[in-house]
């Protein structure tokens, strides 16, 4: 296939989605509000830790270490590059409804949260930012009930800017 037919494929590959996508916005049914879930902006906007878990969840106890598996950065508690920092959450815990993941010493403490359904099986891997040597608290929902964890991180290269 010469390059003329491979160009002129993607090109007509760009125009048939871009239509579509404008055609299901016009209609009303990509509407932002509709998308998006849930957005707590007083937890994603708070400045510490205390009032960022407040907003978001309340008080939480911590939990024993043999329910909890939380991991972060490779090789655990250090990480190069701030920008990019891994955790993974495994738990024993049943029903479980929510994990919220809160950097102490960013900017604004709140990284993630998520609400899960029974179709989430963990472990849940993700990335996150960490602005400086910090502690990582991984905030799990329970049955109604709060559980708390936490881990220490060492950072080279900040990840906030």
């Amino acid at each position: 296939m010469d390059n003329s037919n491979k160009s002129r494929r993607h090109f007509l590959k760009s125009a048939i989605s871009a239509s579509t996508l404008a055609l299901v916005a016009s209609t009303g049914l990509l509407a932002p509000k509709r998308v998006l879930a849930h957005w707590p902006s007083d937890a994603f906007t708070a400045d510490t830790v205390e009032d960022a878990l407040l907003a978001l969840l309340g008080q939480a106890q911590d939990i024993p270490e043999d329910k909890v598996s939380f991991k972060v950065g490779s090789p655990p508690s250090y990480a190069v590059n701030g920008a990019s920092v891994p955790f993974e959450v495994r738990s024993s815990l049943e029903n479980i409804e929510r994990i919220a993941i809160l950097v102490e010493k960013n900017p604004n403490p709140l990284a993630m949260s998520l609400e899960l359904t029974s179709d989430v099986k963990l472990p849940f891997k993700s990335m996150i930012k960490v602005a400086e040597d910090s502690k990582i608290i991984a905030v799990i929902r329970a049955d109604g009930k709060l559980y708390k964890t936490s881990r220490d991180i060492s950072v080279d290269i900040g990840g906030c800017a």
